[in-house]
C-alpha cells in the first residue's frame, strides 16, 4: 500500500471511529440522564435514540445521492463538524425539546459521511481492493463501540457526565482537519465518469437483487443498533448491577463484534466472494442466539454471550449489505446512492423499532423486543437465500 494510500485509509479509520463514540456516549449516559439526574424519562430516551436513528435513515437516503455529487472531503468535513458541535451543545443539557433537535442534527450530520467514505475507497484502490480494503475500514463500526464504552464510562465516572459530550465532539472536529488534508484532491464520483453523468435510478430500481436486499437491510436493522442502544440499561435493569459492572458486560458485545468484522474478509473469501451466503450465516446465527434471551436469559453471563453472537452476526450482515454489495455499482456511478439506500432502510427499521420498543419495554420488560429480532432474523434468512440461489 502506498504512503498516500495509507493516509487515507488510516484518516477514513479513524474518524469513522469518532463518529461512534459520538453516537453512543447517549447510551452509555442513559442511566444517568433517566435515572440519576432526572434529564428525561425512558420513554423519553427510547424516543431519542430512535428519532436519531430515523433522521440518520432519512439523512442515509439523501446523503447518499448528493455523495455522488460532492466530493467526498466536503461532505466527510461539513458531517463531522456538525456531529462535533451537536455534541458540544448537547453537553449543556437544555430542555429536553432542545436535546430532540440537537441530537437528530447529530445524526443528520453523521449520515453525511458513510458514502463519502466508500466514494473515497473507490477513487484510491481498484475495484477487487476496494472490496478488500472496505472490509477492514467497516472494523472501525466496531473499534467505535469498543473505544466509546471503555472512554465514555472512564469519562462520565472521573469527569462527569458534560463532559461524554464535550470530548467526543472535540474528537470529531480533529478529524475533520485530517480528512481535508488527506481527501481534498479526490473528485466527486460523477464527475470521474464520462460527462460526469450516473446511470438513471429507474435502472437500478428494477434489479431483482436490490428488491430483495433492502427489505432484509430493514430488517437486520431492527438488531443492529438496538443492541447498543439498550444493552446498558437492559443489563442495570434486568440483573440489579451498576455501571460499572454493566459497562464490562457491554464491553464485551462489541468486541466480539470487532472480531467478526475482522474475520469477514476470510468468510467472505471461504463463501466463494458471495456475501449473500455471508448474509444467511449471519441470520441463522442471529435466529439461534435470540431463543435463549426469549427464555430470560437467566444470568448476565449467557446475556451477554448471547447479545454479542447476535451482534458479530449482524456485524457480519451490515458489511455484505451496507459495504461489499454497494461496491459492485461502481461503475454506474451510483456506490454512494445505492449505500445511501441500504443505509437508509437498516435505520428506518432500527429508528421506527426503537421507538416501539421504548414504549413496550416500559410495559413488558425486554423480552417482546428479544422475541422480534428471532422473527425477523428467520424471515431474513428466507430472504437471503433466494439471493444465493438466484447468484
Amino acid at each position: 500500500m502506498k504512503k498516500k494510500q495509507t493516509f487515507i485509509f488510516l484518516i477514513l479509520y479513524l474518524a469513522y471511529t469518532s463518529i461512534y463514540i459520538a453516537r453512543l456516549n447517549l447510551s452509555i449516559a442513559s442511566h444517568d440522564l433517566t435515572d440519576t439526574m432526572g434529564l428525561m424519562t425512558t420513554e423519553q430516551y427510547g424516543v431519542l435514540g430512535g428519532a436519531f436513528l430515523v433522521v440518520y435513515a432519512l439523512g442515509r437516503l439523501i446523503n447518499g445521492g448528493l455523495s455522488d455529487k460532492i466530493a467526498p472531503w466536503i461532505m466527510l468535513c461539513t458531517g463531522l463538524g456538525a456531529a462535533g458541535a451537536a455534541n458540544l451543545l448537547f453537553s449543556l443539557f437544555p430542555p429536553f425539546v432542545g436535546m430532540l433537535l440537537l441530537w437528530c442534527c447529530n445524526a443528520w450530520a453523521q449520515s453525511m459521511l458513510w458514502s463519502s467514505v466508500l466514494c473515497a475507497i473507490a477513487a484510491s484502490w481498484d475495484e477487487q481492493k476496494a472490496r478488500r480494503v472496505t472490509s477492514y475500514v467497516v472494523t472501525s463500526v466496531a473499534a467505535g463501540n469498543i473505544v466509546g464504552i471503555v472512554a465514555n464510562t472512564w469519562i462520565i465516572t472521573h469527569l462527569g457526565l458534560r463532559f461524554a459530550f464535550i470530548l467526543p465532539g472535540g474528537l470529531t472536529l480533529l478529524m475533520g482537519v485530517g480528512v481535508f488534508f488527506a481527501l481534498r484532491h479526490i473528485k466527486a464520483p460523477g464527475a470521474s465518469r464520462a460527462g460526469g453523468t450516473t446511470a438513471p435510478m429507474g435502472e437500478l430500481i428494477r434489479r431483482r437483487d436490490l428488491q430483495l436486499t433492502v427489505p432484509t437491510a430493514f430488517m437486520h436493522g431492527m438488531m443492529k443498533d438496538n443492541i447498543t442502544t439498550w444493552m446498558t440499561k437492559y443489563f442495570i435493569f434486568t440483573f440489579a448491577i451498576d455501571l460499572t459492572e454493566a459497562s464490562f458486560f457491554s464491553l464485551f458485545i462489541p468486541l466480539v463484534g470487532f472480531v467478526g468484522r475482522m474475520l469477514y474478509p476470510l468468510l467472505y473469501k471461504f463463501c466463494g466472494e458471495r456475501e449473500h451466503l455471508v448474509s444467511v450465516i449471519g441470520f441463522g446465527i442471529c435466529a439461534a442466539a435470540a431463543i435463549p434471551l426469549c427464555l430470560g436469559a437467566g444470568t448476565p453471563v449467557v446475556a451477554m454471550i448471547c447479545l454479542a453472537a447476535i451482534y458479530a452476526a449482524v456485524s457480519l450482515i451490515n458489511t455484505s449489505l451496507l459495504s461489499i454489495y454497494p461496491i459492485q455499482f461502481v461503475q454506474s456511478g451510483r456506490v454512494a446512492t445505492i449505500s445511501g439506500i441500504m443505509d437508509f432502510a437498516t435505520y428506518l427499521g432500527a429508528g421506527v423499532s426503537s421507538m416501539i420498543y421504548g414504549v413496550v419495554i416500559v410495559r413488558f420488560g425486554y423480552v417482546p423486543m428479544y422475541v422480534s429480532w428471532a422473527i425477523v432474523a428467520v424471515l431474513s434468512l428466507a430472504m437471503t437465500a433466494k439471493l444465493v440461489k438466484k447468484k
